[in-house]
């Protein structure tokens, strides 16, 4: 697989650039940008003297914070290992069984929220919804990112970090997030806060193999056998997300990765999969969770062209992804 590069746009540069690439990124849906968004609340249940944070998506450009594996083994799995129950649908929408949308703020931390999402919301799934988990506690603990203070686990991560989750993660008031604040004043969370009940699982895998990533019936295969969404990485500075605000969005560009989030669901509209396990160029939408709050795309969401008519993954979207067993 080709090597990546971390990448956080600095907002005025990431302005600059959503609004050239405007010009050239279409939607299915009658999207219209809106001219200013409101600013997302700040988290709610914070314990007294805990600063939290506000985003204004009309006068910043958020931080994504992907950065590429540092080496190591991975257990990479394809659709081939997988014993099949059920078909494969046409089309999966698991957002009325997922917890409330998170906002990452001005903090490079995705890869912290893109897993804590998939682990909180493959818990309630199953019945078993641990309450609102710390990504603050990723973001100022992990050993691999948490390292560098004022940012810390700011400046990036990758699925790596779902070690971490592997003895379970702590509860959100115990380690309110603050988007990496608690790095500025050398005060960060505890790497033995204790952990929320139901909050660890038993392990996570890579999907696809190493030089290809997964094919879309990977991805579909899993989460229809699991009822649970994965964690997957993208190229988020490709193209025009930061004004995405509803529709199918079919901006279709590739670059380097730099942001984690999940997939939710899918519309493969009728078509069949090829020998690859692939969809046709241009058919098939992606139903993803982001983490910029609920102001941003569809109520936090976004739907998206899994390739353009050549087909060319959108924005790299699940040219990497993780799964996890509970």
């Amino acid at each position: 697989m080709i090597a990546h590069r971390l990448v956080v746009l600095a907002a005025s540069l990431g302005l600059a650039a959503a609004a050239s690439a405007a010009e050239k990124v279409d939607f299915d849906q009658g999207v219209q940008v809106p001219q200013s968004v409101q600013a997302v609340p700040a988290p709610s249940a914070a314990p007294a003297g805990v600063k939290t944070y506000t985003v204004s998506h009309a006068a910043v450009t958020h931080a994504k914070g992907f950065k590429p594996h540092k080496g190591g083994v991975r257990d990479y799995k394809k659709v081939g290992d997988f014993h099949m129950s059920q078909a494969i649908p046409d089309k999966m929408d698991l957002r009325s069984q997922l917890t409330p949308i998170e906002n990452q703020g001005q903090c490079g931390d995705c890869w912290a929220f893109s897993l804590t999402a998939t682990n909180r919301d493959g818990h309630a799934i199953l019945g078993e919804d641990p309450g609102r988990l710390s990504q603050e506690w990723l973001t100022d603990t992990d050993p691999n990112y948490a390292t560098q203070p004022p940012a810390y686990g700011c400046n990036g991560g990758d699925f790596d970090a779902a070690n971490d989750l592997l003895k379970g993660q702590p509860s959100w008031n115990s380690c309110p997030y603050t988007a990496g604040a608690n790095g500025t004043v050398a005060n960060p969370c505890s790497v033995n806060l204790p952990r929320a009940a139901n909050s660890s699982i038993k392990g996570w895998h890579m999907l696809g193999d190493p030089n290809n990533g997964p094919s879309v019936m990977d991805i579909e295969a899993q989460i229809t056998r699991s009822g649970q969404p994965i964690s997957i990485a993208l190229a988020a500075g490709a193209g025009d997300w930061e004004n995405y605000s509803g529709g199918i969005y079919n901006g279709c560009t590739d670059g380097p990765l730099d942001h984690m989030i999940n997939i939710v669901g899918w519309d493969n509209e009728g078509a069949q999969f090829d020998a690859n396990g692939n969809l046709p160029p241009g058919k098939g939408v992606w139903i993803l969770r982001n983490s910029w709050g609920t102001s941003w795309g569809e109520n936090g969401y976004m739907r998206t062209r899994m390739t353009d008519a050549n087909g060319v993954r959108c924005n790299e979207v699940a040219e990497q992804a993780a799964y996890f067993d509970f």
